[in-house]
């Protein structure tokens, strides 16, 4: 943070009728995604996992029994492309996380699931993921958490400029 503050004054000095609210914000918003995400990837590396396979999982832990989803299905509920898709998949199924199930009635749709070792494993998972977070999160109070995620909230209620979906997967 104190690299911000020191860009801020050497704005100030440089340019000072420049505006920089929005660098100060972002900039804030980026070092928390890189804290973030470093401690994330930390706990998903203890089961052997990257934050892409962890979504994978996630998706179909949540998506109830029998744990199985469409690769179209995942692709809309995680927001991907079909190539990352295709790289995630085949990883998970190289390390036994997933198997693909051809579907008995249309021969075109393929399944994904959650093979039982990965099953009996995502509980574990999930659990230390939201233990993670709440890490993270902990000096900040409750209400303080629930007021900027409100405000966040409203970035995503106005459509971006540029008409590309920016709805994160929020697994």
């Amino acid at each position: 943070m104190q690299n911000l503050e020191k860009i801020k004054q050497q704005w100030a000095k440089e340019w000072p009728e420049l505006d920089t609210s929005t660098m100060m914000l972002i900039g804030r918003l980026q070092l928390v995604h890189k804290q973030m995400t470093t401690r994330m990837n930390q706990t998903f590396r203890r089961f052997g996992l990257t934050d892409a396979g962890f979504d994978v999982i996630a998706t179909l832990r949540r998506s109830g029994p029998p744990y199985k989803l469409t690769a179209g299905q995942l692709l809309e509920q995680m927001l991907v492309t079909s190539g990352s898709m295709t790289s995630r998949l085949g990883r998970l199924e190289k390390q036994g996380w997933v198997c693909r199930l051809t579907d008995e009635h249309d021969k075109r749709v393929v399944w994904v699931q959650l093979t039982p070792s990965a099953l009996a494993m995502s509980d574990d998972i999930i659990l230390a993921h939201v233990e993670t977070q709440k890490q993270l999160l902990a000096h900040v109070h409750c209400d303080d958490r629930r007021q900027l995620t409100e405000l966040l909230a409203r970035y995503f209620d106005a459509p971006p400029e540029d008409g590309a979906n920016t709805t994160p997967d929020l697994t």
